[in-house]
């Protein structure tokens, strides 16, 4: 897996420029893999949930509306255009400028953590660590649901190269720092169980995957046993 190509500032510069024609333009190849991601998410009425990369909103509104009134739906973003253009979709909505390295949120607040399209413009030294962090401010037996840019095998793709070969400044307006990931070691290393996946390949090819905060009945069955 190649590493992201661009510095944080500048990739936050980008999608501040992009947030002006995203929510028409990338989010229709997104689409099939975002669907999918909802029937795995399987949100229910009065949970609470983070969208953590919530860019112009569009998961955000169906992640409120399948929550309810009775629950909460929170968006997190590190560009502010991209939180301005999700404040005009999702009236009303929780949004903070935020890190996902550092969740500006309690322990055990959610019971669900997405997160689609952001994992994938992390540099790979991050992405153990923002795992950790959604583990962190989800309850116990909470749920995650990764939707990241992926690719089959691991012979470089026709993007990576050209991702490798743009000029570094270039590669955040170019391709918005996204390159294919394969999340599945960063999330066990984390500590999450119940780890299913599924590919996606019409549209933008993705990977949608699900796993669970063990519960803590089940961390102490575990310390049990190794005892």
């Amino acid at each position: 897996m190649i590493d992201v190509r661009g510095s944080r500032e500048a990739i936050r510069k980008a999608y501040d420029l992009f947030s002006i024609f995203y929510g028409a333009t990338v989010t229709r190849f997104e689409k099939p893999a975002i669907a999918a991601g909802l029937r795995h998410a399987a949100v229910r009425p009065g949970e609470r949930v983070l969208d953590a990369g919530c860019g112009v909103g569009n998961v955000l509104a169906k992640l409120r509306e399948q929550a309810g009134p009775e629950g909460m739906a929170v968006g997190i973003d590190f560009a502010p255009r991209m939180l301005a253009a999700t404040r005009r979709r999702v009236p009303g909505a929780g949004l903070a400028r935020a890190d996902a390295r550092q969740l500006p949120f309690a322990a055990g607040t959610f019971d669900l953590v997405w997160s689609s399209y952001m994992l994938d413009l992390l540099p790979t030294a991050d992405l153990t660590p923002v795992l950790c962090e959604f583990m962190r401010v989800l309850r116990p037996g909470g749920r995650v649901t990764l939707v990241p840019f992926t690719k089959p095998g691991e012979k470089l793709t026709w993007w990576e190269r050209a991702y490798l070969r743009t000029p570094v400044w270039l590669v955040p307006y170019v391709f918005g720092s996204c390159r294919p990931v394969r999340l599945r070691p960063f999330v066990e290393e984390a500590g999450f169980e119940a780890i299913e996946s599924e590919e996606v390949a019409r549209g933008m090819r993705s990977e949608v995957l699900t796993a669970r905060r063990p519960s803590r009945r089940d961390r102490g069955s575990r310390d049990g046993a190794g005892g």
